[in-house]
């Protein structure tokens, strides 16, 4: 379910105390109402209980021509249709060694070295010029660079301290100081992530950690002088207008994280960091946190302590595979698949063990990748070939062994790792060389171009992605990022010298799974590339009705078996007709597995079924 929340209703008794945020300042002095994007699509989160939560960077603002998008500036917070999310987790702050937050712009290159640390730094980097993190968070600024009576009229109305004629600036809420210009919003230009969101009823969390940021997450938590500067910077956070603390901890225990390993009394210590953000920052918050997918990594957590002071498990249900693997695997299988380099790298098992610990599934949310990841393989490219790695040194992690695709997804501006709206253009595209596969165990497709592999999600696999947390009842779904499907073309109007938004905006993906969302029996088969059945309702209860397609005449049988693979029906189909309606009559209260047989009595598709 949807937290219980009334933004306006909060905003309106939070304003009464106009120091207590610069969000609130802001919207204070902004007038204007901004036109918010419209991706089309046929729901919105209004339509649904599911939540849909998205990560929004602080870097992929730089992306320009280079990466498939019109130019810098395209990937903010402008071009993001707020009706299709209601969560947003802005990404990343990282933890330094004394356990303070810094904004990911300070971030050290060098943080992969050993012997390497993470010097404390501001929690929003200011300099406008070299960052995204103002521009992003509070919108349009007007850099001050003389202190007049009128300019410090303004900045005091925004919560900043100058003196006339000064060439400082202080901003209490921040706790952070610096030298002109003033980083001033503009009154009654283009709103930032904060206020666009909240306007939309959107919360925004800040999300902390991420995979290069990780180095102090053990110390912080386990020394409690480090652990209270980290507390205090979280309520500053609060305090600045985020709604929420998301806790991206790559990984507590005994695991390899980029640059340390951690140690079994993790564990312990997250569970009981949890409990001082919740007892810092109040029980009308938000606490989530990016867990890892693979099972062995969820074990040792207490899950009934931290179910207790936790919204929302946000697990990362991709990079099962990549160029760390040594055959070419998918990056989000749902199901396992055949020859899998690790058996149990899939979403189902992964809610299985989820399940198996007991972990509330109202608190699930699970992990959606609007990215590929791209392998080089030894010969010929395909499912499960194997890969051939070389040595190549990358941001963040530094010198790797890696079998990833730099030559279609090149580094420093994919790094193998391309947007969903970059394949499309790539290699989606009409004459681009590369063929599209299905993969009907996993349920999601690849593609192939000589001895180059990519694994990615489209349409297709997130309708049935959408379907899983519909049939598990699941709490929804996060994805990474929120970028990834944004389809920008037309012209754009500027708001200073960085901010952008462009007239014509799509995002299919995340349409795609808002509209399974609102509509459960929107078949899965419905946009299969062959044969398919379109299930509905699915799960059942009395009665059911299936709709075969036989697009391309190979349908000649359908039988349905259960979970134990006990036959419970079959038909034989008149292979001549195009489409079929039946309606099996199956009793027990179970999960099923419908299969569809071809002329040589082969498996064309297999979907579940659940009866309750």
């Amino acid at each position: 379910m949807k937290k219980n929340y009334d933004p306006l209703k909060t905003w309106c008794f939070q304003i009464l105390d106009l120091k207590t945020s610069l969000l609130l300042i802001l919207l204070s002095v902004t007038s204007i109402t901004y036109a918010q994007v419209n991706t089309g699509g046929n729901a919105t989160t209004s339509d649904h209980q599911k939540q849909v939560i998205g990560y929004i960077t602080n870097w992929d603002a730089w992306k320009t021509t280079s990466a498939g998008v019109p130019g810098p500036g395209a990937l903010t917070h402008l071009n993001i249709d707020y009706s299709k999310y209601t969560i947003l987790n802005y990404s990343f702050f990282g933890v330094a060694n004394d356990g303070s937050l810094h904004s990911g712009d300070h971030r050290n290159q060098q943080i992969y070295q050993d012997g390497v640390e993470q010097e404390p730094a501001d929690i929003f980097h200011t300099d406008i010029y070299s960052s995204w993190d103002m521009h992003i968070l509070f919108g349009q600024i007007d850099p001050i660079q003389y202190v007049n009576a009128e300019a410090k009229q303004r900045a005091e109305a925004q919560g900043f301290e100058v003196e006339l004629e000064g060439n400082t600036w202080t901003q209490p809420t921040w706790g952070l100081s610096g030298n002109l210009p003033i980083p001033l919003h503009l009154e009654n230009g283009a709103p930032g992530l904060l206020d666009l969101a909240h306007q939309e009823g959107v919360l925004v969390m800040a999300s902390i950690g991420g995979w290069s940021m990780c180095k102090h997450f053990y110390e912080m938590a386990a020394d409690p002088v480090k652990k209270a500067r980290f507390i205090e910077d979280c309520q500053k956070l609060i305090a600045v207008g985020f709604d929420g603390i998301d806790l991206d901890w790559e990984y507590p225990g005994p695991f390899s994280g980029m640059n340390f390993t951690g140690t079994q009394a993790d564990y312990a210590n997250f569970e009981a960091l949890v409990q001082d953000i919740r007892t810092a920052i109040g029980p009308d918050k938000l606490i989530t946190a990016a867990m890892a997918a693979d099972p062995a990594k969820l074990q040792d957590f207490n899950w009934s302590g931290l179910a207790t002071n936790m919204d929302y498990f946000n697990m990362m249900t991709y990079d099962y595979n990549g160029g760390w693997s040594n055959i070419a695997g998918h990056n989000s299988p749902l199901h396992p698949y055949t020859g899998a380099e690790v058996s149990n790298f899939s979403w189902e098992s992964t809610l299985n063990k989820l399940v198996e610990l007991g972990v509330p599934k109202n608190k699930i949310c699970m992990g959606a990748p609007f990215y590929g990841r791209g392998v080089v393989t030894d010969g010929a490219a395909d499912l499960n070939a194997p890969t051939v790695k070389t040595s190549v040194t990358v941001q963040p992690d530094g010198p790797i062994m890696s079998a990833a695709d730099f030559t279609n997804w090149p580094l420093n501006v994919y790094d193998g790792t391309p947007n969903h709206f970059f394949i499309k253009q790539e290699a989606l595209s009409a004459n681009s060389g590369w063929t599209r596969e299905w993969d009907d165990e996993a349920k999601v497709p690849y593609l192939t171009n000589g001895n180059y592999f990519l694994s990615y999600d489209d349409e297709e696999s997130l309708c049935a992605k959408a379907h899983f947390i519909n049939e598990n009842e699941l709490a929804g779904t996060i994805i990474w990022t929120v970028y990834g499907d944004l389809e920008i073309s037309g012209t754009a109007t500027s708001y200073g010298p960085k901010l952008k938004k462009w007239s014509n905006v799509g995002s299919p993906l995340v349409n795609k799974i808002n509209e399974v969302f609102a509509d459960p029996s929107l078949g899965i088969g419905e946009v299969s590339p062959t044969e398919g059945a379109a299930i509905y309702p699915n799960p059942f209860t009395t009665d059911l009705n299936i709709k075969l397609s036989n697009t391309f005449s190979k349908l000649r049988s359908v039988k349905i078996f259960d979970i134990k693979g006990a036959l419970v029906y079959q038909e034989t189909l008149n292979g001549n007709q195009n489409d079929y309606t039946i309606s099996p009559s199956i009793s027990s209260i179970g999960v099923y597995f419908l299969k569809l047989y071809g002329e040589n009595n082969e498996v064309l598709k297999t979907e579940k079924i659940i009866k309750r």
